[in-house]
């Protein structure tokens, strides 16, 4: 190769990496395989390593993480830099790792754990008490989610004991049990939203949101393994996990000393065989040089530590046929291309359809019609496609390409930011994926109106604008097939209901781009009522605490158009609420009272318990504070009952007398 292809190769090499690493980083989405970027980042060192006259200290061989783009927090230096960690995926590099450091260090010990799939957290300790938690970022700066973090209860606020400096930081990991990362999706998946990719990505994204109340709610995990300071009383790495346990972390109980290399293989083979067992996601086994003296003998690079290296589990992958092509189209009116495949289990769920993101993705991979696709889960969770088995491609196939029509309406696609739009703003798919918005649990909560129905009634022509919602009758509802008068009756009843949905409730179902529940309730606590909201500028939309200029342009540019004035025009002649001010004497007992929950209700869920009361015009907290009015005790109640008994201006309602409250309050409607 010549001087300028090999240039030419390191700079397109750099652009790409530099790009995956900023979406991993900043915008949690994972387009490759850590086995196919680690691949392409070796392959980028090995041509800097010979080519040293094309250095460049911003290359992603030398760069930790990603910069911070997207400033949602206040930046913090790190006193001492946290670092990536050199990944393998053979045994051979491993004892190559190992001759190498053993020219310095010829005796060696070690230390095995589990490497969690998460997002690496750096918590500083002044006198036993928290004071910051900062991201990794970019190695040498983070963002300050001291607030978020608080939420997580396995991390502690004061240190047990005494026997600890008084400065201190502990490093660690932070990630999601299957369990509860699966409980999300399933929430997601009822309430019409996509599912997360996978736990990783999640908790990043969940670190990084405006509300530390639904940071609570997702019951993150942490996993303490490494101390930094002066004056420590431990010499050890193995020695420093019995001491950050002690003092109220959780440790990686299943870390093992290893006196050779040849334990650090046991300890591989055991995890490799049984890493689908855990009830957390791994992605390899960290090896460290157990001792702090031989560790500081060893030092660093620019980015990692050389005394230490992470053995990667390669991702299993699974092959099957590509049967055809669909194309979804969102209420957005973004085109989604969606692979049908001939059914293939991978990891006890059975996959039929396989996302392809858009149309520079098909064209990278190279999909043809009848291929053979590799499909590895990410994260055992989510499958994507991340190659095609070319030896199985027929004479016969022939490219994929893009659709240059909406597949629903049949109008011309626009291209912005490599996603293709329908632009018709009376796309029937774009309407029902609205409508089927507007009614979910978190929105409008209008039950017993899901998404088959949403379709029958729009073919019908009963139901084709979000508004026509309050117009429909029980005599039309029932001539769809398989529905009853009592099942109509219900459907009226709750559509009745939504009416009284609080402001940012119906704010959040009117589907504005990038505006969620949080910010929906951040507009109402600023903005009177929906007119004040329209005729904002973007000086006041920015100045809002979780307003960026993204959000911002999106409100601006939701209320320039006719047709989402019309709705707001139409919503309110029916009777829905875009005032906060709105006041229902009926509702009296309610009306801006505070509520908190301890217990489990025997006939509802919390979160539908939380939606009856703000329906009815009250606010539920989820901690005990002084703005509280009413505790309600269900079954197996925990510490909030005795928090409230101590505060006199708290009254306890018992199970059956808070529904009681709500039957009495519900006749009135």
């Amino acid at each position: 190769m010549d001087q300028k292809k090999i240039e030419k190769k390191i700079y397109k090499l750099r652009k790409e990496l530099s790009k995956l690493n900023y979406k991993y980083y900043n915008l949690n989405i994972s387009n490759i395989s850590d086995y196919h970027f680690d691949k392409k980042l070796k392959e980028l060192y090995f041509l800097e390593k010979k080519y040293p006259k094309f250095y460049d200290p911003n290359s992603p061989t030398l760069k930790i993480g990603s910069e911070i783009h997207k400033q949602s927090y206040p930046v913090f230096y790190h006193k001492y830099k946290m670092y990536s960690l050199q990944n393998t995926y053979s045994k051979k590099e491993l004892i190559i790792w190992e001759k190498k450091i053993k020219k310095l260090i010829h005796t060696l010990s070690f230390v095995c754990e589990l490497k969690y799939d998460g997002v690496s957290i750096n918590l500083i300790y002044k006198n036993g008490f928290l004071i910051n938690a900062i991201t990794r970022g970019n190695g040498e700066k983070g963002e300050d989610v001291t607030e978020n973090i608080k939420t997580i209860k396995y991390i502690p606020l004061k240190l047990i004991g005494k026997n600890y400096p008084a400065y201190i930081e502990i490093r660690g990991e932070i990630f999601f049990f299957l369990k509860n990362f699966i409980e999300i999706n399933k929430k997601r998946i009822k309430n019409g939203l996509p599912p997360y990719a996978n736990p990783r990505n999640t908790a990043s994204g969940t670190l990084n949101l405006h509300n530390s109340k639904e940071v609570r709610k997702r019951n993150l995990f942490f996993i303490a393994f490494h101390v930094l300071g002066e004056n420590l009383p431990f010499h050890t790495q193995y020695e420093s996990l019995q001491y950050i346990k002690n003092w109220g972390f959780k440790i990686p109980e299943t870390a093992r000393f290893c006196k050779n290399m040849e334990e650090v293989f046991h300890f591989i083979d055991i995890y490799s065989l049984n890493k689908e067992k855990l009830p957390f996601q791994i992605d390899g086994i960290v090896i460290k040089v157990n001792e702090y003296k031989k560790q500081s003998i060893l030092g660093f690079t620019n980015k990692y530590p050389r005394w230490a290296i992470a053995y990667k589990f390669r991702e299993k992958s699974y092959e099957t046929k590509l049967l055809n092509l669909s194309f979804q189209v969102g209420r957005t009116g973004i085109i989604t291309p969606v692979a049908n495949v001939v059914p293939i289990y991978i990891s006890g769920t059975k996959i039929k359809r396989v996302s392809l993101y858009n149309e520079n993705f098909i064209q990278k991979i190279g999909i043809h019609y009848g291929d053979y696709l590799l499909l590895e889960k990410g994260g055992n969770i989510i499958p994507k496609v991340i190659n095609i088995n070319i030896k199985k491609r027929s004479n016969k196939t022939f490219p994929i390409l893009f659709l240059k029509k909406c597949p629903s309406c049949n109008n011309f696609l626009t291209k912005k930011n490599e996603l293709f739009y329908c632009t018709n703003k009376n796309c029937s798919s774009q309407e029902i994926e609205k409508i089927k918005h507007f009614v979910s649990e978190k929105t409008m909560n209008i039950q017993k109106i899901g998404s088959k129905m949403i379709k029958k009634l729009y073919k019908k022509g009963f139901l084709c604008k979000i508004y026509n919602l309050y117009e429909l009758k029980k005599e039309k509802i029932i001539q769809i097939d398989g529905i009853k008068e009592k099942l109509a009756d219900s459907i009226i009843n709750n559509i009745e209901k939504s009416k009284y949905n609080h402001f940012s409730k119906v704010l959040y179902a009117l589907g504005i781009p990038h505006v969620g529940e949080y910010i929906s309730k951040k507009l109402t606590e600023n903005f009177l009522d929906i007119y004040s909201l329209i005729h904002a500028n973007y000086d006041h939309l920015i100045s809002i605490s979780g307003i960026g200029k993204k959000i911002a342009k999106s409100i601006i540019h939701y209320f320039s158009i006719y047709e989402n004035k019309h709705l707001i025009k139409m919503l309110i002649q029916y009777g829905l609420h875009f005032s906060k001010h709105f006041i229902n004497k009926k509702f009296s007992f309610f009306e801006g009272k505070s509520f908190v929950f301890t217990g489990k209700i025997s006939c509802m869920t919390r979160h539908e318990a939380k939606n009856i009361v703000e329906n009815l015009g009250g606010i539920v907290y989820n901690t005990i504070n002084n703005k509280i009015n009413f505790l309600v005790v269900g079954k197996n109640f925990g510490s909030k009952l005795k928090k409230s008994m101590e505060k006199n201006h708290i009254k306890i309602l018992t199970e059956n007398l808070f529904l009681e409250i709500i039957k009495k309050s519900e006749k009135d409607i």
